[in-house]
């Protein structure tokens, strides 16, 4: 059913002005067509009993005499009448004188019976003793007899036929009725809802952003006023949209200039992030190996606690370079990851072995809790959230014990990095995620980091999309939780696993690197571990150095920016195609950006970045040698 409220103005008038006449037409042509079929109904009766009076009256004498042909005769003129299918005239006593009938032009079954109309035969009594014949007193006779009946039978056919020409008529009649009126209330509504209807679709382009579309005015004196409104109402809209213009044009302007200039300083940035991570990173790099060299040899107490003080103070520096590296490449966006399946066991121990000596040498215990689990993940970005959550722990939690496990939950795998230090208020919960903030470290203690660790934790888990959250309270400890998505089991890859420790003596190592102190740190280093060093600082240096040792290297180790045209990787690939047979080779690096990272991974070559701590290098040289 059409409600009411949904039909629009043209159809609200079309119904306004149909409605009435149709209702009132309909009544009339009602009572009109009820008073004429109740005419027919009368005229039909009145015409029987015409019929039935006329045949009692020509049918006295016959009736009285017995003439049955008379009465023949004049039942014949009465049965040929229209609709007539039936006479009989009656005697005194009811007998039948005379019967005809005319076959029934009803269909068989109909429930429409004929009607019958009766009428006595009467007349004036005879007197035998008539005047003329002299025994009589020459009275005539006064009263009247009924001397037999007549009946007539007539069917109601032509009547019914008459009513349903009437009724049809009656139907044409609401139907020109109904037509008329709804042209007319056509005719009426284009006044009214046209110029509505027009207003309405110039209010539509308004809305649409056109507010050159005007109105036309036309219509009575309502309409005419609302079409000057709305056209009013324009005028204003596009003055005020013309000022809007300019302000926004303005605003854009001062904000493409703003915009400019901030990709100036982020160009200017990114790029002293990339200088400054390749020339902080390379005297670090020469550092850290300056400093494990010296540690491999014979010193006297006070000496070699001086060179354990410089490695701390060295490893020390290393970390805050590259927490605030990392920190402004997250910043800046220049960190890309690496989404890919990997079983989380191998990853927990590393962090472990990373770990377990300055556990002890704090005089804490760092437990690992084993697992088969796989996760979808960056495995590289996943290892730095825990090494921070660790250092975390490790750091405020003295004397205590860190649990690092995790829990498979639905298809999300849970990893917990739990101690049970002093905890953290509710309110400062926020805040420890924030840079350079540290709770109990109001001095500033650099031994205790520069309070970016937890701030880099959140970006790169918001970079990953692994919710992280926290659960502490004062006394009680704390539970860090990163959720990341569950994968399938797979195969280990080849180096999945750490390999034990093996000497590296009479290893031929072709070094290539164009920084004099890495080149000299990396040599002293690798020539204290026993190895044989080809050093050059270019590709055509390299291959002369390798030509005048007689032979091939067993592995390549190359920065990656190097003097002359090529880079590391091509100086990898020219040395393999020199001697004819794929020889391992590393990436070494102090460039962090993801250019070279994609690279290194492509050509399917390990890259370390600058500065490279000598364990972890002695670690890689003997997984490729042995491999």
């Amino acid at each position: 059913m059409i409600s009411e409220r949904n039909l629009d103005i043209r159809a609200r008038t079309i119904l306004i002005a149909v409605l009435p006449t149709m209702v009132m037409a309909s009544l009339l042509i009602g009572y009109f067509t009820s008073s004429r079929l109740s005419d027919l109904e009368e005229v039909h009766r009145q015409r029987g009993k015409a019929l039935a009076r006329q045949l009692a009256a020509a049918s006295e004498y016959g009736v009285f005499s017995g003439n049955l042909e008379s009465l023949r005769k004049l039942s014949n003129a009465i049965v040929v009448e229209k609709d007539v299918v039936r006479v009989v005239v009656f005697g005194p006593q009811q007998q039948v004188l005379t019967e005809l009938a005319t076959p029934d032009p009803r269909p068989p079954g109909s429930d429409d019976p004929p009607q019958r109309f009766r009428e006595p035969v009467t007349g004036v009594g005879v007197n035998i003793e008539d005047a003329f014949l002299g025994n009589g007193n020459g009275n005539a006779p006064t009263g009247t007899e009924q001397r037999g009946e007549v009946l007539v039978e007539m069917t109601q056919d032509s009547l019914r036929a008459e009513e349903r020409h009437l009724l049809w008529h009656a139907f044409l009649m609401v139907i020109t009725v109904l037509i008329a009126s709804v042209a007319l209330a056509l005719r009426m509504s284009r006044g009214i809802s046209g110029p509505i209807q027009r207003i309405a679709t110039t209010v539509t382009r308004f809305g649409q952003g056109d507010l050159a579309a005007r109105v036309p005015v036309e219509g009575g004196r309502s309409l005419r006023t609302l079409a000057e409104g709305v056209n009013d109402m324009a005028d204003k809209l596009g003055a005020s949209r013309e000022d809007l213009e300019r302000q926004i044009e303005a605003a854009t302007r001062e904000l493409l200039e703003k915009k400019e200039e901030a990709e100036r300083g982020n160009r200017a940035k990114t790029r002293f992030l990339a200088a400054a991570s390749h020339d902080l990173r390379q005297p670090m790099h020469a550092l850290g190996l300056f400093v494990a060299e010296l540690g491999q040899k014979p010193h006297a107490p006070d000496t070699h606690r001086l060179v354990e003080q410089i490695a701390v103070s060295a490893e020390t520096m290393e970390n805050l370079l590259d927490s605030l590296l990392d920190i402004s490449r997250l910043d800046v966006g220049v960190l890309d990851r690496q989404i890919k399946p990997f079983p989380l066991q191998p990853l927990l121990e590393r962090i472990e072995v990373d770990y377990r000596r300055e556990a002890e040498m704090r005089g804490q215990r760092l437990r690992l809790r084993p697992t088969s689990l796989w996760v979808e993940s960056d495995p590289l970005l996943l290892e730095r959230i825990l090494h921070n959550l660790i250092s975390n722990a490790l750091r405020y939690a003295p004397g205590g014990t860190i649990l690092l496990c995790c829990r498979k939950r639905g298809r999300r795998v849970r990893i917990e990095v739990r101690d049970n230090g002093p905890g953290i208020a509710p309110d400062a919960q926020e805040a420890i995620f924030q840079e350079f903030v540290q709770l109990d470290n109001p001095e500033r203690n650099r031994a205790k980091g520069l309070g970016l660790g937890l701030a880099i934790v959140r970006r790169l888990t918001d970079l990953l999309d692994h919710p992280l959250s926290l659960k502490s309270s004062p006394g009680r400890g704390a539970v860090f939780a990163v959720e990341l998505p569950t994968a399938a089991p797979g195969v280990v890859a080849e180096g999945s696993h750490p390999v034990a420790s093996q000497a590296l003596n009479g290893l031929h190592v072709a070094l290539v690197d164009d920084d004099e102190l890495a080149v000299a740190s990396t040599v002293g280093l690798l020539e204290s571990w026993g190895c044989q060093v080809s050093a050059a600082d270019n590709q055509a240096d390299i291959l002369t150095a390798l030509e005048a040792a007689g032979s091939p290297p067993d592995i390549i180790l190359s920065d990656y920016q190097i003097a002359g045209a090529a880079d590391g990787l091509e100086t990898i690939q020219r040395l393999r195609a020199h001697f004819g047979k794929p020889i391992p080779a590393i990436i070494l690096s102090g460039d962090t950006s993801s250019a070279t990272a994609n690279a290194a991974q492509q050509a399917e070559i390990p890259l370390l970045h600058k500065p490279v701590r000598p364990a972890k290098l002695r670690a890689l040289l003997q997984r490729k040698t042995q491999g």
